[in-house]
């Protein structure tokens, strides 16, 4: 059998175009982040945002890869693709809370409700934020208490240091 036959070729495009679409996604998001905002409190938010999408997307672009090689190398991907939906549907419905909690912080994150440093009250605590992550926020209160609230819970948010126009 010869080395290059057609189905190792087209093993060996279907990697080099993941890794291609990997290099482009991660030269995309580095230039947007470092050429938007760099060193501003708006910049930490869009690294933070930025780094989902390439994770997000790095997932995606290896799993379509690793399926593609499988099928070329003739092996029945239609009980894979089933079981990964039943698998994914069964960490769906045991994952809800840290979904809640992952697409609340993107919004946080998105509609800039508060940035680290401000004075709040989330959840009846009020403090400085310390950090802020896709899924928690952490506030600081005078008594020097650390709250770590999950983005999920968070239902009214009472910002004290947002500038006034």
């Amino acid at each position: 059998m010869d080395i290059w036959s057609a189905q190792n070729l087209r093993i060996l495009i279907i990697v080099f175009i993941a890794f291609f679409a990997w290099a482009i996604v991660q030269l995309l998001t580095k230039g947007f982040v470092s050429s938007i905002l760099v060193g501003s409190e708006r910049g930490k938010r869009l690294r933070t945002l930025t780094n989902l999408v390439k994770s997000s997307a790095s997932i995606v672009i290896a799993a379509v890869a690793v399926v593609m090689v499988l099928q070329e190398m003739g092996f029945n991907i239609a009980p894979l693709i089933a079981s990964a939906g039943i698998v994914g549907l069964a960490i769906g419905f045991g994952a809800q809370t840290l979904v809640k909690d992952v697409i609340a912080g993107a919004f946080i994150l998105i509609e800039n409700q508060f940035d680290e440093d401000d004075e709040v009250e989330i959840s009846g605590k009020r403090g400085t934020v310390v950090k802020i992550t896709l899924r928690t926020v952490t506030i600081k209160d005078k008594e020097g208490a650390v709250h770590i609230i999950p983005n999920g819970s968070i239902t009214i948010v009472s910002n004290f240091s947002k500038n006034k126009n």
